[in-house]
């Protein structure tokens, strides 16, 4: 790895922390260089602002829990292999729900930056049998639609976007 390869993978992983510790909306990226031992306009010089910090490395967190989630995957359907992946998401998100929200209302407007792990995740789900973009496509909406609303909901938790999640998609199949 180059070494602004380095500095970048560093600076991504000092700023994880950082919104661990103290949230997001209250990390600096002044924070963020310190904790790297890199300038301020180190950080700035790999990323643009705050938020794509966050989506890289959200985007390397997703990546980790899917291929977590991969090992113990034994389902057959692409229903059912979206439950599996979803049950594992979904804590993942609810653990670090003040960060997702933050995440999820900018790729409202911005969802060119996960096009291609969506995309990835989709065929994921339709591995095992014949790939239909019509379905992958209205499984997401139900997959995100439960996700929105269980992050927007402070008492919601992994069990009841599940259920939520399943009965959508029963509805389907």
């Amino acid at each position: 790895m180059k070494k602004r390869e380095k500095t970048r993978q560093l600076i991504l992983e000092e700023s994880w922390q950082l919104f661990i510790d103290q949230g997001y909306k209250d990390t600096s990226t002044r924070q963020i260089a310190t904790a790297a031992g890199v300038a301020a306009g180190t950080v700035f010089s790999h990323f643009p602002n705050k938020i794509d910090i966050l989506k890289t490395a959200m985007h390397q967190q997703i990546d980790s829990v899917i291929a977590l989630a991969q090992n113990t995957d034994q389902h057959h359907s692409a229903r059912l292999k979206l439950r599996h992946y979803a049950s594992h998401l979904f804590a993942f998100y609810l653990q670090h729900r003040e960060f997702s929200k933050a995440l999820l209302g900018d790729l409202l407007w911005h969802q060119s930056y996960f096009a291609a792990q969506l995309d990835a995740f989709k065929h994921l789900l339709f591995a095992e049998q014949e790939y239909d973009e019509t379905k992958a496509t209205v499984m997401m909406d139900c997959y995100f639609m439960t996700l929105i609303q269980g992050l927007s909901d402070p008492s919601s938790c992994e069990e009841s976007m599940l259920r939520t999640l399943t009965n959508k998609l029963a509805l389907l199949y």
